[in-house]
């Protein structure tokens, strides 16, 4: 249990003394059902290491529920509560890191935090920025590696992403995404069909294009905004027989993705309270390391793959570390 500001202490008079009261801004794209089990995993994650929601820590959420256009404004919201501590993933970290570099910042995940400019180096971040970070666009050959297993001849296959924001940094990710699928593709003799979405209107143009240019499979490249419109790319996927792909968190499958391949993001907001924890114990996240997934899960689920009439080779369930039924 902790100990010093967190504990209760006896004063001069020998009357006890409050505990300090920390206080953690979230921000989130997404709506309540989206960030939902990560709110929930950091919360457990916290109380782990002594901090218990209404005695010694307060947790302030912020949703844009799916709306880009919200999230300046909310992120100005949280940073007016001068919280000890901010937690969000990469675009929504940027966003707040352009607003304040005082306060610390936690990522739950990130695809390249030094190209985003949110850290000089994994090793020593140097800012106010410190958490998790994967390679993302790394993760979108392997997902190709899975689908050419799963569909033997796979000769066309989609790309789904996210409409890029105005900022240079985020249509450079966008852009590097689609330049690792393509090579990823080309190196298996694969065409690679690129579509965007930013709302529901656009899932359905997207998948407009994606039955007109004859795709066989999908691969979703996971976004706040991809995860937000699960429901809607699943419906059209499935409405196609597309058989889909992503690392997005555990509701994509639940929503009726075939396969996910990724870190556990539930685990990542459980480990990043670890991270909390370290700085509201006093030390600076610019000396904090940014640490990648030690694990990464292949879930596999039967249940989509029965409604889309594909036979899941073997192989792959045996390699799966979780199968849905």
């Amino acid at each position: 249990m902790l100990t010093g500001l967190l504990a209760l202490t006896l004063t001069a008079s020998g009357r006890a003394q409050a505990p300090k009261q920390f206080r953690v801004g979230l921000l989130y794209f997404g709506d309540e059902g989206s960030a939902r089990s990560g709110k929930s995993a950091l919360l457990e994650g916290l109380r782990d290491l002594g901090y218990i929601s209404g005695r010694n820590l307060s947790v302030e959420v912020r949703l844009a529920r799916g709306d880009t256009a919200r999230l300046p404004a909310l992120a100005d919201e949280l940073i007016a509560l001068k919280p000890d501590v901010l937690v969000a993933i990469e675009p929504e970290a940027s966003l707040l890191r352009s607003k304040t570099t005082a306060i610390p910042i936690v990522l739950t995940a990130s695809t390249d935090p030094v190209a985003a400019g949110l850290v000089q180096s994994l090793a020593r971040p140097g800012t106010n920025v410190t958490g998790l970070a994967y390679r993302n666009d790394e993760l979108l050959a392997k997902h190709i590696e899975l689908l050419s297993e799963l569909l033997p001849k796979l000769s066309r296959l989609a790309l789904l992403n996210k409409v890029p924001l105005a900022d240079s940094a985020d249509a450079r990710l966008t852009a590097r995404f689609e330049k690792v699928a393509r090579a990823a593709a080309s190196a298996r003799g694969l065409s690679l069909v690129v579509a965007q979405a930013r709302d529901p209107e656009g899932v359905r143009q997207a998948f407009s294009h994606i039955e007109k240019e004859g795709a066989e499979a999908l691969v979703v490249v996971p976004t706040g905004v991809t995860f937000q419109l699960r429901h809607d790319i699943v419906g059209h996927a499935r409405r196609l027989r597309l058989p889909s792909i992503s690392s997005l968190p555990a509701a994509w499958l639940e929503a009726g993705g075939l396969l996910n391949y990724g870190p556990n993001f539930v685990e990542s907001y459980r480990y990043a309270a670890t991270f909390v924890d370290r700085i509201l114990r006093g030390q600076s996240p610019s000396t904090i390391p940014v640490e990648q997934p030690a694990k990464f899960e292949l879930v596999v689920n039967l249940k989509s793959a029965r409604e889309l009439g594909i036979r899941v080779p073997q192989a792959l369930l045996l390699r799966a570390d979780r199968v849905i039924e």
